[in-house]
Formats: C-alpha cells, sequence, structure tokens
C-alpha cells in the first residue's frame, strides 16, 4: 500500500506518524497533526474523470469550511497516464489545501501505474517521503 510506504519512511526518518483513510478522519485529528499528508488514487467519479476516492470527496465536502490557516500539508496520487486526466486527485487534493488556507510543505507527487511497477513506484514514494522527512 502506498501509503504505508510514507509511513514506513516517515517513522525511519524519527516521525510519529498516525495512518487514518478520509472516513476515520476527524477536523480535530487535523488540527493536532504537525504535518497532513493526503494521498489518493485518481478515479472517474458522478461522470469526471480524475477524481479522488469517493471517500476524500465526502472528506472535503465536511472538511471545506473548516480554516487550517499555515497548517502544514504534503499531497501524493496514483494515476494511469492512459487518461487525459493524469492523477488528476493530485489536483483536486492541492485545491482543498488552498482552500483550507494550509500550506504545502513539498511539490505534490504523481505516481503512474502503482500496480504495474510496485519497485519502481515503492522507490519514489521513498525518496519523496525522505525528502518530505527534512522539509
Amino acid at each position: 500500500m502506498a501509503s504505508q510506504t510514507v509511513l514506513e519512511t516517515l517513522t525511519k526518518s524519527g516521525h510519529n506518524v498516525v495512518l487514518k483513510t478520509a472516513v476515520e478522519t476527524k477536523v480535530e485529528d487535523l488540527i493536532a497533526s504537525d504535518l497532513i499528508v493526503l494521498g489518493s488514487p485518481s478515479w472517474d467519479y458522478d461522470g469526471k474523470e480524475g477524481q479522488p476516492h469517493e471517500d476524500f470527496i465526502k472528506f472535503i465536502e465536511l472538511i471545506k469550511s473548516v480554516s487550517l490557516e499555515n497548517k502544514l500539508f504534503a499531497v501524493f496520487g496514483l494515476g494511469d497516464s492512459s487518461y487525459m486526466n493524469f492523477c488528476g486527485a493530485v489536483s483536486a487534493l492541492e485545491e482543498f489545501v488552498k482552500n483550507v488556507k494550509g500550506k504545502l510543505v513539498a511539490e505534490s507527487l504523481k505516481i503512474d501505474g502503482y500496480f504495474l511497477d510496485q519497485q519502481k513506484s515503492t522507490q519514489s514514494l521513498t525518496d519523496w517521503a525522505t525528502k518530505l522527512a527534512k522539509a
């Protein structure tokens, strides 16, 4: 699982990490966090290509009016470059961060074909999370 790779890398770098799904996450969790890492595959949802997983869409709706001003965020996404809107979930999550007045601390990561080459994908996630841990 991609999020597990990020968790393991950040933990090895000495960070205390809690992994939760969008459904499990509450506003209080976000407020209590020093860094919020959001990750999602891109889906066709409600007739639109390149959307975050539907759980994230519900999460965004619930949280969109909350101000998380200056909270630190990082975003990664999984996608397939054969679609026109490659890793569109990343753009949607970056827009969410902007709307809640959060700050992205690293360039967002877009991974193409995660399940087709898991070794390469895992290395990309590890490299990104290592940089993130230092940021």
